[in-house]
């Protein structure tokens, strides 16, 4: 994995915003960064699949065991989704899609930072804005990334 800075497009706002993402900047900062990409090898990308694959095993196993200790209260889940989320649970509801947001260096297994499951907004920035950011600065290019 090797990390390549670049500069971010002129009209970088205008841009995302085109495609539906309002929230760049936070507190004058920008929130979406153009000024630098990942690049990944093969074995890059078979270990991010394959760590995924298993966070996300782990996620569906800390799912059953909350569901079945009945321990929503420890997570602030209300009372009135418990029975939504069970009869989910029972009828195996398949999930959309879900993002990891990883802490990877190259070298060691990836970290899990956070786990953004059917959030629309995880959609919006790691399929359509992140894709198009793609196309318009590396035409033809690829991404790690089969949500698009």
């Amino acid at each position: 994995m090797r990390r390549v800075s670049i500069e971010p497009r002129a009209n970088w706002q205008d841009e995302v915003e085109k495609w539906g993402m309002l929230y760049h900047t936070h507190e004058g900062k920008p929130y979406w960064n153009e000024s630098a990409y990942y690049e990944l090898t093969s074995a890059d990308v078979e270990a991010l699949e394959a760590a995924t694959q298993r966070l996300h095993q782990m996620c569906l196993a800390a799912v059953e065991e909350i569901i079945t200790q009945k321990a929503y209260a420890r997570f602030h889940i209300p009372e009135m989704a418990h029975s939504a989320i069970e009869q989910s649970w029972r009828n195996r509801t398949p999930a959309l899609y879900g993002r990891f947001d990883l802490a990877y260096n190259g070298t060691d297994a990836p970290k899990m930072l956070e786990y953004n499951a059917d959030t629309p907004t995880a959609l919006l920035e790691a399929a359509v804005v992140q894709w198009q950011w793609a196309q318009d600065v590396y035409p033809g290019s690829d991404q790690f990334n089969s949500i698009w």
